[in-house]
């Protein structure tokens, strides 16, 4: 997986998490990292004198992940020599005498910074990037996180870096900071160590297995659309690696479940997933319509309120760029009209909102709904106004 962004948006946090959770991990910083510090190297040895060879970070990450932070800092030809582990999972060495491969059986997940600090939504990913469609290619996944200015998200954010800070204090009231971490929709957290013993379960464990009764049709299908689409928007290539990488996210799906077999949602998953990954590195131009497209398929096990929600968001988005633009930065009060908000749920076959009302993610966004004007209204507080 390779994830690219802007500044400040803890992809280098996200790595270190990694780090802390997988059961085995290497983590290394591609601005220091050489072709030898990544796979493997010669030296000879100062008691016997005789050659000896050493694992790199790819060969000592061995069925577990090699985390890779700065990518986009390394040199091209020490880029090149990570080609064979990625796509072979090995790594073949010739040198002093010594000629032999290396298993480097690995995850790989790097961290990237686009072209000049900012990644720009007018340009497709290739373009936001230094890095080569070879090395492309060979990620089952390109994930690109945006710093995008949203008061009320931007709120959250604050509100949860502030409490941390106060948690993690020693002489700080520590069951009063925890109280104030939001938590996400009804979902409890996992406690980190229960968590690492589920994964290090499922990886010894569960070993899915890939029925010929799933949907191939289906699979080819979407491989044969995308590859058209790619051809015609000029964006990434997509490969027959593509096919695999839906293959691989449908068994760690299954897996993820603990299941045995590899069943239609699980392809159903995968498939969601390398769209949200494709359409993600699309141009803003044709991202919209590239949605629209394929929204069955990106809406699969997707709750309604998180469908509803992600629309009313662009919406709420949409018009607080346009008040903006007429009363200044000052307006804290977003209007907006339910016929649209219908309209939009009704494009994803959604035809009754008002439970959407109701539920918890509208109102801890400040939304509420003024039934006898048929306006759904956000108050922004002042403190969350910033000038763009």
């Amino acid at each position: 997986m390779l994830i690219c962004g802007d500044p400040g948006t803890a992809k280098s946090q996200f790595l270190k998490y990694v780090e802390k959770i997988a059961p085995r991990a290497v983590f290394t910083t591609g601005q220091g990292a050489s072709a030898v510090g990544l796979t493997a190297y010669v030296r000879r040895s100062p008691a016997t004198h005789e050659w000896t060879l050493e694992a790199g970070a790819l060969v000592l990450a061995d069925q577990g992940v090699c985390l890779i932070d700065e990518f986009d800092k390394m040199n091209d030809a020490d880029r090149t020599s990570i080609h064979e582990a990625m796509e072979q999972q090995s790594i073949s060495i010739s040198k002093a005498g010594i000629v032999t491969s290396l298993q480097a059986r690995c995850s790989v997940i790097a961290a990237a910074n686009p072209i000049g600090g900012r990644y720009d939504a007018t340009m497709t990913f290739s373009e936001n990037v230094t890095l080569s469609q070879p090395i492309l290619s060979r990620f089952d996944i390109l994930c690109v996180v945006r710093d995008e200015v949203d008061p009320m998200q931007d709120q959250h954010l604050a509100k949860f870096v502030v409490a941390s800070h106060i948690r993690h204090h020693p002489s700080g009231k520590k069951k009063n900071a925890q109280d104030e971490v939001p938590v996400a929709g009804n979902v409890e957290p996992i406690p980190q160590e229960l968590l690492k013993k589920y994964i290090v379960y499922g990886k010894e464990n569960v070993h899915p297995q890939l029925r010929s009764s799933i949907d191939q049709d289906k699979v080819a299908s979407m491989y044969s659309q995308l590859r058209q689409e790619s051809q015609a928007t000029g964006s990434m290539p997509i490969t027959v690696r593509h096919v695999e990488s839906i293959i691989r996210m449908a068994e760690a799906n299954a897996r993820m479940h603990l299941r045995d077999h590899v069943l239609e949602d699980d392809i159903n998953m995968a498939i969601r997933m390398m769209l949200e990954s494709f359409i993600e590195t699309q141009k803003y131009s044709v991202m919209k319509s590239m949605k629209n497209t394929f929204q069955k398929y990106l809406s699969f096990k997707k709750d309604n309120s998180e469908l509803l929600y992600y629309i009313l968001r662009q919406m709420t988005l949409d018009q607080l760029t346009y008040i903006r633009c007429l009363r200044g930065p000052d307006a804290t009060t977003i209007e907006l009209n339910e016929k649209d908000f219908i309209d939009r749920a009704r494009l994803i076959d959604i035809h009754d909102v008002k439970p959407f009302y109701e539920s918890k993610i509208f109102k801890a966004n400040n939304y509420a709904y003024d039934s006898r004007r048929k306006l759904i209204i956000q108050t922004i507080p002042e403190a969350g106004v910033v000038e763009k």
